[in-house]
């Protein structure tokens, strides 16, 4: 099969979340079987292009029309591996030093463009990046098999395929043999970008009234309610599928829209390259020291956690911590054999829950329990000052370690006995894979993607998502780690691993489950998406 990738983000060329992962992983097992795969995501400012194999820019110049102006675009080409990229030049892109949000950088030269928080142009920038994709039809006589869209900012291209594809000159026979599917990673609030009415979605777009009025929902034109009118809805686990349509997550209007239109959402699970962070090879995991939770050989890790607590947890480690673009706050000191250590790493967003989590952790440092706390990530002020503030009230207790380090972040979470997924929804979950393979039991709340941890064999799941609740769960893990030893765990650690490793390396998950979607998709005609 001839397939387009189109995604924002690419591990390694230009990261932001668990998408980068996904597209990657995809693209390359999906090209080590055989098949021809092409990428499409923009060329930033901040875009990786040195660990490309290749790259060259095409001298052709074209535009897209959005909100009354010409929007100059050129492309780039490029090969990494066996997998081809198109890179779509345009200045919405070139003078962004981020994927999504404004930097630190950005806010020193405009106060109003505060780091953190979403580029005011984000319409524009999905706008010219998806009319773009859809208008390299104009520079290739190869048309795609399969144009597979990752998330809201690539969930109008099928649209602009079908209904625009004459107004830039491209050939009706192009994309009639094509067949589109959109995956949705995130339908929640922030993550869907809505036009806020049929107005302004014409005006950026160019799509005529009556088109536009498909995606309406709860007042807002929805690209994923859109999308399900010429392609085929997929999502990142069977869980995460089922609560969109029984509206059982926050999606605004979507997902009873969806419901009542009896789409079809394919749910399929994430997977990991378990090879990318095998810890019992130092080079590859990033760790100061080797382990291999599939023997059980779990003394690398003891020799991690007494690293990470003397060079990024105690007191006199702020200096190093800072030199990494860490900020730290607070410290651990006073551990003894029978310390239990819980790790939160991630993103500082509502999201995640972080509210649930600070409210656990204070009532059990309040109590005394044997417990210390590593927190790592960045977000939200708000949701920081929190875990800033709860370090300070516990001194020795907790560490925040502010921002990001991949090599840092995979550490904390080696270091640590339980790491805990408080997520108030969840599409599939990443964080959770990472700490299986690093033999760290995880414990989250039974939503979405966090359901494939099995209960009590791979991990420990509870419900509601409630402190008092998490609470309880991590309370009774650390009597029974305290009180009978973390041997008793032993086969949770191991046979969370092997199953990370054997039933969801992304090499099984495309071979069974996306190899199939795409072969049954191009069996299907336009009109039976």
């Amino acid at each position: 099969m001839r397939v387009w990738i189109v995604s924002r983000e690419y591990a390694g060329i230009a990261e932001a979340g668990g998408v980068k992962n996904v597209c990657c992983s995809l693209s390359e097992n999906l090209a080590l079987q055989g098949h021809d795969v092409t990428v499409f995501m923009p060329l930033y400012g901040c875009t990786n292009t040195k660990t490309l194999d290749s790259f060259y820019e095409n001298p052709e110049n074209s535009f897209i029309l959005s909100c009354g102006k010409k929007i100059p675009i050129s492309f780039a080409e490029g090969k990494k591996g066996s997998v081809k990229f198109v890179f779509i030049k345009s200045p919405c892109y070139s003078e962004k030093n981020s994927l999504y949000t404004y930097t630190a950088e950005d806010e020193k030269k405009n106060p109003l463009h505060k780091a953190g928080r979403g580029f005011e142009d984000y319409l524009l920038m999905d706008t010219v990046f998806q009319k773009a994709a859809v208008l390299f039809a104009k520079f290739t006589s190869q048309s795609p098999d399969i144009v597979h869209c990752h998330d809201a900012p690539a969930a109008l291209v099928p649209v602009f395929a079908h209904e625009l594809s004459p107004e830039y000159g491209i050939p009706d026979s192009f994309y009639s043999d094509t067949r589109f599917a959109v995956t949705i990673h995130n339908a929640g609030p922030g993550y869907r970008h809505e036009f806020s009415g049929i107005k302004e979605a014409a005006a950026y777009t160019g799509l005529k009234k009556e088109i536009l009025e498909k995606g309406l929902a709860g007042g807002v034109v929805e690209p994923f309610l859109l999308a399900s009118f010429y392609s085929s809805l997929t999502t990142v686990s069977p869980e995460y599928a089922e609560e969109i349509l029984s509206c059982k997550t926050e999606t605004g209007g979507l997902g009873k829209a969806l419901s009542k239109l009896k789409v079809n959402i394919t749910g399929i699970c994430n997977g990991i390259d378990f090879f990318r962070y095998d810890p019992s090879n130092k080079n590859i995991s990033l760790l100061p020291f080797e382990f291999d939770p599939l023997k059980k050989d779990l003394e690398g890790k003891k020799k991690c956690r007494d690293f990470f607590l003397k060079n990024h947890a105690a007191a006199d480690a702020k200096e190093k911590n800072a030199s990494l673009f860490l900020e730290q706050n607070g410290f651990i000191d006073d551990c003894d054999e029978e310390t239990v250590f819980i790790a939160y790493h991630g993103r500082i967003v509502h999201q995640k829950g972080i509210d649930v989590l600070e409210k656990t952790a204070r009532m059990m440092l309040c109590e005394k329990q044997n417990v210390r706390f590593f927190f790592a990530g960045q977000g939200f002020s708000d949701l920081e000052k929190l875990l800033e503030k709860l370090c300070s009230d516990f001194p020795g207790k907790a560490v925040y370690l502010k921002g990001y380090n991949k090599k840092i972040s995979r550490l904390c979470v080696a270091a640590a006995d339980f790491s805990v997924h408080p997520s108030w929804f969840e599409p599939c979950g990443l964080e959770d894979f990472i700490a299986q393979i690093f033999a760290t039991m995880p414990v989250a709340n039974a939503t979405g993607g966090l359901c494939k941890i099995s209960d009590g064999d791979t991990g420990f799941i509870y419900s509601p998502n409630r402190p008092e609740t998490l609470y309880d769960e991590l309370s009774d893990l650390v009597k029974i780690h305290s009180r009978i030893g973390k041997e008793i765990f032993m086969p949770v650690i191991k046979d969370a691993a092997e199953n990370v490793k054997l039933n969801f390396s992304w090499e099984n998950v495309v071979k069974s489950r996306y190899i199939p979607f795409y072969e049954d998709l191009m069996k299907k005609t336009p009109d039976r998406y």
